[in-house]
């Protein structure tokens, strides 16, 4: 309550602060503009370094902080960003970009470091080569550099064969840059829009000397916002990002906000609180509760899949008991109500695209739902003979709290307790906790979300083939289709080879796919035209408004 109490006289005070500095103004009055938002992370970010930040904190600070050439826009849709204009070659190989010459970098709190708003330092075409040679370079180890592996000498360059400075991205002059991929890749540009292709000062960067990224005083952005104040104590009662409008931005493309702050929690629930009381102007979550909420808006998709992992450690992890559970699951007898959960039978769930459709159109899950109770009870029994047992322990489900309505997944545990006598409880810990617990491996089954970082088919694959948590005996099979299906120059054929990289984890029983789950941003009424990316979280302010009803 002292947190909540301490956030909401923040709030009261900045609010105070932007009515004094105009923004009760005919302007802002018509507009929506002028506006103190907040909002809650659900955790630290790991880290603001675009090339290497992982959890969807990080990401949503770094969509406000940052802008690269291109952006996703929240119906789907691309438009440029930092760059002025791009073309493309006939054979797909070559990206050539125009860069704005008004974009700046700028740092609210310079500390004589020469990004201040009299400097106006442009972003330029190096400072996108410098970003890339970090994220092939070695010596940082980005997990989100395999996404990449398209552009020309990458992949070389990450296992150290060759220099970074040889990757295909080059500074033709300070604002015009290409890239060279090795193979087409269709949804290269889309790849652009995410945080590891943001832009690098190098002279920044390297004036940080190893603290790039790491706290308040290390961090510079060319987006809307800038860094005013990161306050984060693991055990102190409150935590704060605090961003304020990029004067130089803001100048040539309007910010709507006056300034952000991003409040730091530990759980979803912590974030539900905030928001309920009013502290915060927008909510993200899976959990659906306040959807109907008439002082709220919310929108939604299907940007996740919900499927049971095993402990490769476990007894359950035997190939032919994994079989088994598959086959016994009659997904067409699962009783689901309301719109919150649908049953699935493959990985991508359908807000997912292919070729600017929902991938479940082109691709019927119903081709993967296998049941067969027969061949389940023989491979069970054979299952048990290669342990050596006659029976299985009680297991546990291991799950995130929050994630979803269990009455469903007891569905399914009755399903396995009724054919094939296996017995399992719904163990429910906080998010901290389930992290904590899978990454040590102190878990039987666990209850584990599937997305990626935009629509595209090929980000859900990548995330999945590069979680730690997945041992999928086919990867080296799926890598190669996915590289075939972004190379694909027949729509049919594009489908056909996504279908059977679906076709080749689903065979290896890593994943077994039970719901699709939507993902819901909740708004205050008033507040407009918040971003918002359903696969990563992140949230968007740039043209946020605020308007009393």
């Amino acid at each position: 309550m002292q947190r909540l109490r301490a956030i909401s006289l923040l709030t009261a005070l900045m609010t105070l602060l932007v009515c004094f500095s105009g923004c009760g103004s005919k302007d802002n009055a018509d507009t929506g503009s002028g506006h103190s938002f907040s909002y809650t992370l659900v955790g630290n970010p790991d880290t603001l370094d675009p090339q290497l930040a992982q959890n969807a904190s990080a990401k949503t600070v770094l969509a406000n902080l940052f802008e690269g050439l291109m952006i996703l826009e929240p119906d789907g849709s691309l438009r440029t960003g930092a760059a002025e204009s791009y073309t493309v070659s006939d054979d797909g190989l070559t990206y050539h970009f125009k860069l704005r010459k008004d974009c700046y970098w700028y740092n609210a709190a310079d500390d004589g470091k020469g990004f201040d708003s009299e400097a106006k330092i442009t972003v330029k075409a190096q400072d996108f080569v410098y970003a890339f040679q970090r994220l092939f370079n070695p010596i940082y180890g980005s997990p989100l550099r395999e996404a990449f592996y398209c552009i020309k000498n990458a992949k070389y360059a990450s296992d150290g064969w060759a220099a970074p400075k040889t990757v295909g991205v080059t500074a033709v002059s300070d604002y015009e840059l290409d890239f060279e991929l090795d193979y087409p890749n269709a949804d290269f540009l889309l790849l652009l829009t995410t945080t590891a292709a943001l832009p690098c000062n190098k002279s920044y960067f390297e004036s940080t000397k190893g603290r790039y990224g790491l706290d308040e005083n290390s961090i510079i952005g060319n987006g809307s916002f800038a860094m005013q104040r990161w306050l984060y104590d693991p055990y102190g009662k409150y935590n704060v990002i605090q961003l304020v409008r990029n004067p130089l931005n803001h100048a040539v493309h309007r910010v709507y906000p006056a300034d952000l702050s991003l409040y730091i929690e530990e759980t979803d629930a912590d974030a539900a609180q905030i928001f309920m009381n009013g502290s915060a102007d927008c909510y993200v979550s899976t959990q659906n509760s306040l959807l109907h909420h008439a002082d709220y808006t919310a929108q939604g998709a299907y940007s996740m899949t919900l499927g049971l992992i095993v402990n490769p450690e476990s007894q359950f992890a035997e190939p032919n008991i994994l079989a088994a559970m598959s086959l016994t699951l009659d997904r067409s007898k699962l009783n689901i109500t309301g719109d919150d959960i649908r049953v699935a039978s493959g990985i991508l769930p359908p807000a997912v695209t292919l070729l600017n459709k929902s991938c479940r159109e082109l691709i019927a899950d119903g081709a993967y739902q296998t049941y067969d109770l027969a061949e389940a009870d023989r491979l069970y029994h054979k299952g048990l003979r290669k342990l050596k047992i006659s029976e299985l322990n009680e297991g546990k489900v291991l799950c995130c709290a929050g994630v979803m309505d269990y009455a469903a997944l007891r569905q399914v545990l009755d399903e396995w307790e009724s054919e094939l006598d296996l017995h399992f409880t719904i163990e429910e810990v906080t998010e901290k906790e389930y992290e904590e617990r899978l990454n040590s491996k102190d878990y039987t089954l666990a209850l584990y979300a599937v997305t990626g970082a935009t629509h595209a088919a090929s980000s859900v694959f990548s995330t999945l083939l590069a979680d730690t948590h997945f041992t999928c005996a086919g990867e080296a099979d799926v890598r190669a289709l996915l590289e075939q299906a972004a190379a694909a120059e027949n729509r049919n054929d594009c489908v056909g080879l996504y279908k059977e990289a679906e076709e080749a984890i689903l065979s290896d029983n890593c994943f077994i796919p039970l719901f699709y789950k939507q993902r819901y941003l909740i708004c205050k009424k008033g507040v407009e035209d918040v971003a918002f990316n359903p696969f990563s979280g992140q949230v968007q302010f740039t043209e946020a408004k605020f308007r009393n009803e």
